[in-house]
């Protein structure tokens, strides 16, 4: 009985070994596995015992290429290197998880990988040095409104806005929620503020304290606009950044605390918001063509006061813009 079982943890140490340390790049001989089991599991195993297990392994379809007077290597895996850096590349620059969650999915995912190919994805330790949330509550708040969409119900939580002042910056929402979707980097909420009968976009980073209410939630077809329902691929296509060249450091200035709320989303903590004679500021750095763009998409509730230099070039858009509306 015992040599049976030990029988099958060598097949499965022998499975391991190769996961963890072949590639196409990187083959192991049967003598390499013999002695990476008796150094990790301290299992003594034959180079004949390791040529049986890989055939075993190879029989229940695991597919492992041989090559004579090399080695072996597994050849397919659950998710390919291309898949892996797709996904691992979405989780560092996704601003809607916070550092070490970045951190800890990425390692689950490129554990796919061998140790060889999983080092090109060491970038991925400084995911916590970009402008991200700090809401360690979002795969709960997933959970839970996917939990509550599931079940038809309505969703109470606080919106939180940093640079609100007191009173409005934790404010209790009843929702009525729809659709989850990843958009620029962030998760955000399609859904009904339960006092209006329209459709609402709300980031999920900025919700806390969520639970599922009783009450069933609001049909989606009482929405203005949507009254024979929700098409999100159309949704999302219609409801819409990536720039070279130097940072600059801008001033703008913002009409009210609603405002703050873009210049949290696109700058993060890195954004320095204040107040100077009752006006609300913000100081961020960014690429100044980006930031053109931003500011002419938010033009209504932002200004760029300085640099002079790059307002200039702001107003001269907005003057071509103005003749072509204008009629030329």
């Amino acid at each position: 009985m015992a040599l049976e079982s030990n029988k099958k943890l060598s097949i499965i140490y022998t499975l391991e070994i190769l996961k963890e340390y072949s590639d196409e790049n990187h083959l192991l001989t049967q003598k390499d596995i013999a002695e990476r089991i008796k150094q990790i599991y301290n299992m003594d195993c034959e180079r004949k015992s390791i040529a049986s297990n890989i055939d075993s392994l190879i029989d229940i379809g695991i597919d492992i290429i041989k090559i004579p007077h090399k080695g072996s290597y597994i050849a397919d895996r659950t998710l390919e290197p291309s898949e892996v850096s797709f996904i691992v590349d979405a989780l560092f620059s996704s601003k809607s998880i916070n550092g070490k969650q970045a951190k800890d999915l990425a390692i689950k995912i490129s554990s796919q990988l061998s140790k060889y190919q999983r080092k090109k994805y060491n970038y991925v330790f400084k995911s916590d040095q970009i402008n991200r949330t700090d809401n360690k509550e979002l795969f709960y708040n997933i959970e839970i409104i996917q939990e509550a969409i599931d079940k038809n119900k309505k969703i109470l939580f606080q919106y939180v806005r940093p640079y609100f002042e007191k009173g409005n910056r934790e404010k209790p929402y009843v929702i009525n929620p729809y659709f989850l979707v990843n958009s620029q980097g962030r998760y955000y909420l399609i859904c009904n503020y339960d006092y209006f009968n329209e459709i609402g976009n709300y980031k999920v980073d900025f919700i806390k304290n969520i639970k599922i209410l009783e009450d069933e939630r609001k049909p989606i077809t009482e929405m203005k606009g949507f009254e024979k329902g929700l098409d999100i691929s159309k949704y999302i296509n219609e409801h819409i950044y990536v720039f070279g060249k130097d940072s600059i450091t801008a001033t703008l200035k913002l009409s009210d605390e609603n405002a703050t709320t873009y210049v949290y989303e696109w700058f993060g903590e890195n954004a320095k918001i204040y107040k100077k004679d009752n006006e609300i500021y913000a100081e961020i750095k960014s690429n100044e063509q980006a930031l053109i763009y931003w500011c002419l998409q938010y033009g209504e509730v932002i200004e760029l006061v300085s640099p002079k230099e790059t307002r200039e070039k702001i107003m001269g858009k907005l003057s071509v813009i103005q003749k072509k509306y204008n009629g030329g």
